[in-house]
């Protein structure tokens, strides 16, 4: 579980946030997927030959109202995205060194600014990618 207001993981029966305050009751958030860290590589732009990117350090976790990044070292957030704040999204193939890799790039808003981010999967893995796009359209569809 995790609290709509800012996205700290909560205990199961806890009724207020340990961060923020927020009361859980009526409006909680769900883990629905999470993948990674291996084979998961993440750049917050397009793809692209000169981008940096940080490659198996990065659990995804979905859940009915974000998508998330968790560090794999320190378990601090890379990027939430709530899925309201999502102005375009695609799921794509792109060819890297090793070969086809598959994308979900997404453009959003985080206060002022409009912010891109890349999740990208190999292999079998690239099913993760699929799954990840199908749940952010089926949700955004409700929010």
């Amino acid at each position: 579980m995790f609290c709509p207001s800012c996205g700290t993981v909560a205990r199961e029966g806890d009724l207020f946030c340990t961060a923020c305050g927020k009361s859980f009751a009526g409006n909680q958030e769900t883990e629905l997927y999470s993948f990674g860290p291996w084979g998961v590589n993440v750049c917050f732009s397009r793809p692209g030959t000169f981008v940096w990117m940080q490659k198996n350090n990065t659990k995804v976790i979905l859940t009915n109202q974000r998508i998330s990044g968790l560090s794999s070292f320190n378990n601090s957030p890379r990027f939430q995205i709530k899925y309201s704040d999502i102005i375009a999204k695609e799921n794509f193939d792109y060819r890297l060194n090793l070969g086809p890799w598959t994308v979900l790039w997404m453009k959003y808003r985080e206060a002022e600014k409009i912010k891109e981010i890349s999740i990208m999967c190999f292999g079998q893995a690239s099913l993760n990618i699929t799954k990840a796009f199908d749940i952010i359209q089926n949700n955004s569809q409700h929010t």
